[in-house]
C-alpha cells in the first residue's frame, strides 16, 4: 500500500494521478503502515516505511535533518532520465548532499534528486512536486516544442522503477486491456463534405493552387511524386462534371472511411458540424470567419443513420461549446436527435479551447470531449495516452489527440513529406506500446482525396496499427473502457509469503474488453511481450472483475 501525505489542495490532482497510475494507495493515516510513503509538505517527519519519496523544490524537515542543500533551479527545466528527457514545469531544485545523486539537469552537472539509503529503508528525495507537475499537464498541457515527450506516462514510469528498486511488491491495472498492447481511436472531423458546396470561395480557390501548383512545387523540391501530380490536375480538369453531377463529388468519402476500417475490423468515430455558416465566437485570427462550415448535419441524415447503423460513432464538431454553456447544450441536443443517441461527445472544430472549456463540455453533459491536442504539432500535449477526467468536472473525461493529418502535412504546420510524417508516427506508435493508453488518430474527411491524397498513408498507418495487435475503439468505447477500469477499487491487498490475496470492488458492466491484473516482485523474470524489451519482472493476469482471489507469484 502506498500513503500520500500531500498538501490540501493537490488532494483532487492526487486521486486523478492514482486513476492514472492505478495501484493501491491512500491519503496517509499515522495509525497505518505503509510499503511506500510519498510526501510533498515540508514539515513531515520520516516514518518506518520501506520506501519514503520526499517531492518538492523547497527545504523541508528531511533535508534540515540531513544537512541536503536545497538550490533553486527555476522553471521549466529537463531532468536526464532512463527513458530520455523530463520536462518539469514547475519550479525545481538542486538536491545535494550525503548519498547517491539521482537525476541530472540537462545542460548541468547538478542532480535534482537524492538517495539516502538506511537500515530497512530507503529515502529518495526529489526537487520538484510531482502532483504540481500533473495538474499543470492536465489542464494547461506541454508546449509543441515538447509534443513527442509523454512527461506524464514518464512520471508514472519513475515512480514504479523507485519502487521496484528498493523491492517493493506492486500491484497495478495496466491502462491496456486484457490480449491487446494499447488502444486505437479512429476519429474524423468533418469540415467539409462535397467540393460542389464550394464555387467561387476561399475553399476552392485554395484547392485549385493546391492541386494545380502547389503539387507541382512539391514534386520539383520532390516531397510528392509524380503520380500525385496526375491525380491533383485530373481532379481540376473534372471539376466542370462533378458540377454538373456528370462525375462523382470525390470529397464524399464517409464510405470509403467504411470500408478502409472495416477491412482491419475496426469501427471510428466522425465528429460532424452541428450548425452552418456559423463561424463561432471568440475566435481569433483575420481568417476567423472561413471556420463557417458550408453543410451541417441536417444535410447528411441518412449518412448518420447510416455510421451508426454499422457501429460507428458520430459525435459533435464543436462552434461555439467551448466557451458557452447553453452553445454546448444546442450543439450536442442536434447532433443526438438525428443520431438517436445519448451519449454524445466531442471535438471543438479549430480545437478551440480555453481553461473553462472542460467545466462548459461537462456542464452541458458531454460524456467525453477529444480536443486537447496540437493543430502544429503531433503527439502528447497532456504528456500521457491515457483518458482521463479534468480537474473540477463530474462526468466528463478527456481523450486526448495524438496524431493529426493536417498537423503532419500542411505547408503552414509541420509540413512533413510521408517519409518524415511515418517516422513520427512510428516513434508515438512505439511509446504508446510500452506505456499503454489510447491513441487518438484524426484523418480529415478531405484526406483521402485530391489535392491532399492521403490515402495510400491511411491505409499503411491501419496495417501496421493491426500488426501491433490493438483494440480499435470508437471514443466513446475507449472512454468506458477507461471508465471501468476507474470503477475497480483494490479494497483489500496483503501479501502472505508467495502468495498475494486481493479483494476488489467493481460495478464494470459494460461488454467491453476485460482489464487485466499486473503483480510485480523483485523475483519474477520472465521475458516480455514487446520485442527488443528486456526481461520483466511482473505477471499479467486477465480480470473480469471477481471480487476475491489469491495468486501464488511463482506457481509454475
Amino acid at each position: 500500500m502506498i500513503g500520500v501525505y500531500a498538501k490540501a489542495q493537490e488532494a483532487e490532482i492526487v486521486a486523478e494521478f492514482f486513476e492514472l497510475f492505478k495501484t493501491p494507495w491512500e491519503f496517509f493515516d499515522k495509525n497505518h503502515d505503509y510499503n511506500v510513503l510519498i510526501v510533498t509538505v515540508n514539515d513531515f517527519s520520516a516514518t518506518n516505511a520501506r520506501l519514503v519519496i520526499y517531492y518538492g523544490s523547497e527545504q523541508n524537515t528531511f533535508d534540515i535533518q540531513e544537512r541536503n542543500k536545497i538550490r533553486p533551479v527555476g522553471k521549466n527545466n529537463f531532468l536526464q532520465v532512463e527513458d530520455g528527457h523530463l520536462p518539469v514545469y514547475g519550479q525545481m531544485s538542486e538536491i545535494s548532499g550525503h548519498g547517491q545523486p539521482l537525476y541530472r539537469i540537462k545542460d548541468s552537472d547538478a542532480y535534482a534528486g537524492l538517495e539516502t539509503k538506511r537500515p530497512d529503508q530507503c529515502i529518495i528525495r526529489i526537487g520538484y512536486d510531482l502532483f504540481q507537475e500533473v495538474a499543470h499537464l492536465l489542464s494547461t498541457g506541454q508546449p509543441p516544442e515538447n509534443a513527442l515527450i509523454p512527461a506524464l506516462d514518464l512520471h508514472i514510469s519513475i515512480l514504479r522503477k523507485l519502487i521496484l528498486h528498493a523491492g517493493v511488491t506492486l500491484i497495478e491495472i495496466p491502462p491496456v486491456p486484457a490480449g491487446y498492447n494499447f488502444i486505437v481511436c479512429l476519429t474524423h472531423d468533418i469540415d467539409f463534405i462535397r467540393i460542389r458546396d464550394h464555387k467561387f470561395d476561399h475553399t476552392m480557390l485554395g484547392f485549385l493552387y493546391r492541386a494545380a501548383i502547389g503539387t507541382l512545387i512539391d514534386v520539383l523540391k520532390r516531397k510528392r511524386v509524380i503520380k500525385e501530380l496526375y491525380q491533383n490536375w485530373k481532379a481540376v480538369l473534372t471539376l466542370p462534371f462533378v458540377f454538373l453531377g456528370l462525375a462523382v463529388d470525390y470529397w464524399f468519402k464517409f464510405d470509403r472511411y467504411m470500408e478502409l476500417e472495416n477491412n482491419v475490423n475496426a469501427k471510428s468515430t466522425f465528429f460532424i458540424i452541428p450548425f452552418k455558416n456559423r463561424a463561432g465566437q471568440k475566435v481569433n485570427g483575420k481568417n476567423a470567419y472561413r471556420r463557417a462550415a458550408r453543410y451541417d448535419v441536417t444535410d447528411i441524415q441518412e449518412m448518420v443513420k447510416k455510421l451508426v447503423n454499422n457501429r460507428f460513432e458520430v459525435g459533435v464538431h464543436g462552434i461555439d461549446a467551448w466557451h458557452d454553456t447553453a452553445a454546448a447544450r444546442e450543439e450536442k441536443n442536434r447532433i443526438a436527435a438525428i443520431s438517436e443517441k445519448k451519449r454524445v461527445g466531442i471535438r471543438m472544430h479549430w480545437l478551440c479551447f480555453d481553461k473553462n472549456t472542460f467545466e462548459k463540455l461537462d456542464e452541458a453533459g458531454f460524456t467525453y470531449d477529444s480536443t486537447f491536442g496540437f493543430n502544429d504539432a503531433v503527439g502528447y500535449r497532456a504528456g500521457t495516452s491515457q483518458a482521463f477526467k479534468p480537474t473540477g468536472t463530474n462526468n466528463i473525461f478527456e481523450l486526448p489527440l495524438h496524431i493529426q493529418d493536417t498537423a503532419l502535412f500542411n505547408p503552414g504546420h509541420m509540413s512533413l513529406n510521408k517519409t518524415e510524417a511515418w517516422q513520427l508516427c512510428q516513434d508515438l506508435i512505439e511509446k504508446t506500446s510500452v506505456n499503454g493508453g489510447v491513441l487518438t488518430i484524426l484523418w480529415h474527411d478531405r484526406s483521402l482525396s485530391p489535392e491532399r491524397l492521403y490515402e495510400d498513408f491511411y491505409i499503411k498507418l491501419l496495417s501496421e496499427l493491426k500488426s501491433k495487435q490493438v483494440w480499435f475503439a470508437t471514443a466513446n468505447e475507449a472512454c468506458n473502457w477507461f471508465k471501468n477500469r476507474r470503477a475497480a477499487k483494490f479494497d483489500n491487498v496483503k501479501l502472505d509469503a508467495n502468495v498475494i490475496h486481493i479483494r476488489m470492488l467493481t460495478d464494470n458492466e459494460d461488454a467491453l474488453p476485460p482489464m487485466k491484473m499486473r503483480v510485480y516482485h523483485p523475483d519474477i523474470k520472465q521475458k516480455s511481450s514487446l520485442p527488443n524489451q528486456q526481461a520483466v519482472n511482473y505477471i499479467d493476469l486477465p480480470w473480469q472483475g471477481k471480487t476475491d482471489f489469491s495468486v501464488n507469484l511463482f506457481q509454475p
